[in-house]
């Protein structure tokens, strides 16, 4: 379910919101709540189904040895097979002549096995198998399947002949079902069926849920002799023969109201499991409540009974006070040596400071005089001596090394100067003059904190000692034991009767319900929805049955009603009778007809979406005489005549009775006595 239901197409738009509308009215809901609810649980609009697609088997190729036939000496050789078949459209027959194991079934398991990812052979001729290959056709685009077999296992690909590139791979008996399964699923535009299902011997287990895919729709190509009590398909379990017939018939809303159907009776589990919670959890609580209550007044009977302590209790309550107090004072001392300790701390740093500034300008002083006063003799850069000349343009205003103009020297120049430099150190000298008292200050102030703090410190270790000695009294002891058990107990039964008094209702369950009651509103208006849909269409669908079972024998029927959850009731000669309490001949043969009519009536309409391969096994039971299974191939050649890309194969071990019905080179019929492998 990977679209909500507001992602459905514009087309769509008015019979969504009316279905969604009936929802709300009937849950007594929002439309807003119904939208988030199903949403929530992957239920949406299947208000028409994408066009059907159509599959057909190309050609089937398999190779392999097996063991030699019984009655042989024991160490013969392994005797090697080879078989190669391309069918196409219409109906053709694998059959032998009055022999039953010619081969006929398994080359129809291979078939399947290879469409489906599921294998059905027998382990002894799976075994047998070294290489397989299955070309088949989806939608016009040519595929196959091919495989090499060892002890069993498969490992092969599934490959487009098309355009020649790999889409599955797969090694293994698992690893084949699920590749198959996410492609056939993705190319044929089908959705699991979901299913849920109550786990045994557990009666309050949540529903186990689950999906039904691509090889339960499978079984919808399958007739054989297996599973007659089912109408459709070889599996009863989980409604599959409903979605079959849906499958067949294209119904709109079908999987809308699967989904729902599915969703709320997980819901509706939860729900019952989270009342039968909330009413254990109420009982547990009533009950405890009950226990904590007479404790109570157990407590309090005993405190009622201890004597009073008179001047015991009052200094135990005096000692409590005093040592409460002093911790206050103690806690309140020593902020106040921690904020005693930074100020402290600050003014020592800024001491520090303005020193090392003031010894910096009065060296920096000292420098610049002395370098003022000297006379170079020699250049700094090359040790070249410094001559008469250039010492003459210094006395003329240049310097004696660089030949740059000297500022003339004036006696106010000089005043200025010094005067800065002496007016700097002062300031400096000044400011930690000042910076100096303030830390002598804090640090008297420091010393009055610690020496509090201690006195603090003191005055609890006291006041705790105090208390610890009225501790000592046996009488003032028991009954503060009493009071304290008193108290929690009080505080307990207060709890429980006020804040957890409203978990009774059960709020935590509202969620549940609401789901609940829009899920079973949206499978029921989704059901009506879908059965309107099927109702006329069953009707053309019985019409067709009876004709074609009285014209395969059964001469009695008179009437039939397939009902909408795939059930099949049949009237004939007279009496009623349900699909089930019917022959074997006669249920294999309402299968056929029934199958038959159903896909006639999905082609005719064009909605019908069962993918157009239908694979027959031994439609000639016993019971069946020859002229009843001459006229079950006769119609199924008459469907294929009237859908020319339906594919019909049928295997049979008479074939003799079939082979003047089936269309030329359509029959491969085996030697008497002999196997078609």
């Amino acid at each position: 379910m990977s679209r909500s239901i507001t992602q459905v197409e514009d087309d769509a738009a008015g019979p969504v919101e009316a279905w969604l509308e009936e929802i709300a009215k009937t849950s007594q809901q929002l439309v807003k709540m119904v939208r988030e609810v199903l949403a929530e649980h992957g239920v949406r609009a299947h208000t028409a189904l994408p066009r059907p697609h159509r599959i057909l088997v190309t050609a089937v190729e398999f190779e392999g040895v097996r063991p030699a036939p019984d009655g042989q000496q024991q160490d013969a050789a392994d005797v090697p097979f080879r078989f190669h078949w391309e069918p196409g459209p219409g109906v053709w027959c694998l059959a032998s002549t009055g022999k039953n194991e010619a081969g006929k079934s398994s080359v129809l398991e291979i078939i399947l096995w290879c469409l489906r990812g599921r294998a059905g052979l027998q382990r002894d001729v799976r075994s047998w198998l070294r290489r397989v290959r299955t070309e088949f056709v989806l939608d016009d685009e040519p595929f196959v399947v091919e495989m090499t077999v060892t002890g069993g296992i498969p490992t092969g690909s599934v490959v487009s002949k098309q355009t020649g590139a790999e889409l599955v791979s797969f090694d293994g008996m698992k690893a084949f079902e699920e590749s198959m399964d996410a492609f056939m699923l993705d190319r044929l535009g089908l959705e699991p069926l979901r299913t849920q299902q109550k786990p045994r011997g557990d009666v309050e287990a949540l529903p186990v849920t689950g999906e039904l895919s691509w090889p339960s729709y499978a079984s919808g190509l399958y007739i054989n002799r297996k599973g007659l009590g089912h109408l459709l398909g070889n599996e009863s379990r989980n409604a599959l023969p409903t979605r079959l017939l849906e499958l067949f018939l294209g119904a709109p809303w079908a999987p809308t109201m699967v989904a729902a159907s599915v969703a709320q009776k997980v819901v509706a589990a939860q729900l019952s499991a989270a009342r039968q919670r909330a009413a254990a959890d109420a009982q547990a609580r009533r009950a405890q409540l009950g226990e904590l209550t007479r404790q109570l007044e157990t407590e309090r009977a005993r405190l009622e009974a201890l004597p009073e302590q008179g001047q015991a209790a009052a200094d135990l309550s005096a000692a409590y006070r005093t040592l409460t107090a002093a911790t206050a004072t103690a806690g309140e001392a020593q902020r106040a040596l921690a904020a005693a300790r930074l100020r402290h701390d600050t003014l020592e740093e800024q001491r520090h400071s303005l020193a090392q500034a003031v010894q910096t300008a009065q060296e920096a002083a000292l420098a610049q005089a002395f370098f003022h006063t000297l006379m170079p003799t020699v250049c700094p850069r090359c040790d070249t001596k410094v001559s008469k000349e250039q010492w003459a343009r210094e006395q003329e205003g240049h310097c004696s090394l660089c030949t740059s103009r000297l500022p003339e020297p004036t006696d106010h120049d000089h005043d200025a100067h010094g005067d800065e430099e002496t007016e700097t150190a002062d300031d400096l000298r000044q400011a930690l003059a000042g910076v100096q008292q303030e830390a002598e200050e804090a640090a008297g102030l420091l010393a009055t904190a610690q020496a509090q703090a201690l006195a603090a410190a003191d005055t609890v270790t006291r006041a705790e000692a105090a208390l610890q000695e009225a501790l000592k009294d046996p009488g003032t002891s028991e009954r503060r034991t009493v009071e304290l058990a008193v108290a929690r107990l009080e505080g307990a039964v207060a709890e429980r009767t006020g804040r957890y008094d409203d978990l009774d209702a059960a709020v935590d369950i509202t969620p549940l319900e609401v789901a609940n009651t829009i899920l079973k509103a949206a499978e029921k208006a989704a059901h009506a929805r879908r059965t309107a849909a099927l109702k006329h269409v069953l009707k053309d669908v019985e019409k067709d049955i009876v004709t074609m079972g009285r014209a395969l024998g059964l001469e009695m029927l008179q009437r039939v009603e397939l009902g909408t959850g795939a059930t099949l009731t049949v009237w004939k000669g007279g009496q009623q009778h349900t699909y089930g309490s019917l022959t074997e001949g006669e249920q294999l043969r309402l299968k056929i007809v029934t199958t038959t009519a159903l896909l006639r009536h999905g082609i005719r309409s064009g909605v019908g979406r069962h993918p157009g391969l239908l694979i027959v096994d031994s439609p000639g039971a016993e019971e069946v005489d020859s002229k009843d299974l001459r006229l079950m191939v006769q119609d199924l050649v008459k469907l294929t005549d009237m859908a020319p890309g339906l594919q019909v194969i049928i295997a049979t071990a008479r074939g003799e009775d079939v082979a003047s019905l089936i269309p030329e080179g359509q029959l491969r019929l085996a030697p008497p006595g002999a196997r078609l492998w």
